[in-house]
């Protein structure tokens, strides 16, 4: 009998295998009939994918309930990825916008909301004044053999800026018996055991930031897909109808993941000035410049369809950090490209500040 990640692990293989499938077969016709089975698959079984965003599936917020004790909540590396197939899946089928809107209809807008409660969560990581690397609100410790081997081993990226320092790796012996939960839940640390649980950055700490940011680029991906397909009606008629306008993030969140995702690069940028970037760091650097350039098409997708403008403050830091990010990365040359079009992107967003 396979274990509960072996399962796992297949129905990821089996979600990648049907993504490249349709993505090789690009608009033939058979490609269409491909999509359309598989949408009417899974708007009958919605539940499959629901099952597997379960791993990011976030409780109520219940902030004003105090706790008495530590609540453990624990999710797996297996778990993370099979989220990710998920989502990949998700962003090659809602390419084909006729068949996506004609069969997913009953679950589209649930989709979103999920999308954003997780990319909520995700950017509050270091957002409050005083965050330590020893707070957080959930654990993915290693469980695999190959993964307690990559536990051993010293960190690749080295940074002290997002999910990179957070102890989601690290689970104190005491509470390694609560390992049923598979869900993410949030999760109040006992102060008092704070100080014992000392996080050393590994291979494996690394892994898990990094899959976590790869979720929330494909969640940014589908969303700009949705915001896309929204602005093209909109222009067709040419009238904006926000009750069909798509839920997006709240322009906090897109902040708190474009606040991340600069911090990391630069400190990446800055630690290897001198010497070649390891191909883990920069895979890790590509990654969340594409958040950035995702976050920044949807603040001004809210900006415009909402009429929401970003305070003078918030321009000011982002011009500071952003013009900082530059700077540093003058050594790395193979990054320019990129930046120069995330540039143009902030131009439109922030118009002046470069």
């Amino acid at each position: 009998m396979a274990n509960k990640d072996e399962c796992k692990d297949i129905w990821s293989l089996g979600l990648g295998i049907l993504a490249s499938m349709i993505c090789s077969l690009g608009d033939d016709s058979s490609c269409i009939n491909i999509v359309d089975g598989v949408i009417h698959y899974f708007s009958e079984k919605s539940y499959l994918i629901s099952g597997s965003l379960s791993s990011l599936k976030l409780p109520a917020d219940d902030h004003g309930k105090k706790r008495t004790r530590i609540q453990k909540a624990q999710t797996s590396l297996v778990a993370l990825r099979e989220t990710e197939q998920t989502l990949a899946l998700i962003c090659v089928l809602a390419r084909y916008q006729a068949s996506w809107s004609k069969g997913m209809q009953s679950v589209e807008s649930d989709l979103r909301e999920t999308a954003v409660h997780i990319l909520a969560f995700i950017s509050k990581v270091g957002q409050r004044p005083g965050d330590s690397p020893y707070k957080t609100s959930f654990y993915c410790p290693p469980s695999l053999k190959e993964e307690f081997d990559i536990n051993g081993r010293p960190s690749f990226i080295n940074v002290k800026s997002g999910w990179f320092k957070s102890t989601v790796s690290c689970l104190d012996k005491s509470e390694v018996f609560s390992t049923k939960n598979s869900g993410l839940a949030m999760m109040v640390k006992d102060q008092g055991n704070e100080s014992a649980n000392k996080f050393h950055q590994t291979q494996f700490s690394d892994m898990v930031a990094i899959q976590i940011y790869r979720i929330a680029f494909l969640l940014l991906k589908f969303l700009c897909m949705q915001a896309k397909a929204a602005a093209k009606r909109a222009e067709e008629v040419e009238f904006i109808d926000l009750a069909r306008f798509p839920e997006l993030p709240m322009p906090e969140i897109l902040h708190g993941l474009q606040d991340q995702a600069i911090a990391i690069v630069t400190e990446i940028f800055e630690t290897n000035k001198s010497k070649p970037m390891h191909s883990e760091a920069e895979g890790a650097c590509l990654l969340l410049l594409q958040i950035l350039e995702k976050c920044l098409y949807l603040e001004l997708c809210v900006s415009q369809s909402c009429g929401i403008r970003p305070v003078s403050g918030r321009v000011e830091d982002f011009s500071k950090e952003f013009k900082r990010l530059l700077q540093v990365a003058e050594p790395h040359p193979h990054f320019k490209a990129f930046l120069r079009s995330l540039s143009q992107m902030i131009a439109l967003v922030y118009p002046g500040i470069l």
